[in-house]
């Protein structure tokens, strides 16, 4: 992984149609807006839709280093 790709953490935000439950996951630096869908549905078992995403600083995130 390059420091270019570590200098931001885009977020998904997702809701569950059955039950409208949402939830914000971090998705990993090798998911791309080409394999964005397919991540969180095989991820969650299909049973979450991505709704948004949000590409965040590195720099504003309060997260541990190893965040996977």
């Amino acid at each position: 992984m390059n420091e270019e790709s570590e200098q931001f953490i885009v977020y998904c935000h997702c809701v569950r149609s059955t039950t409208g439950t949402e939830m914000t996951i971090p998705l990993p630096p090798t998911v791309t807006p080409e394999t964005a869908v397919d991540y969180v549905g095989n991820e969650f078992d299909w049973q979450f839709l991505p709704m948004s995403y949000k590409v965040v600083p590195i720099n504003e995130v309060n997260i541990s280093k190893d965040l996977w």
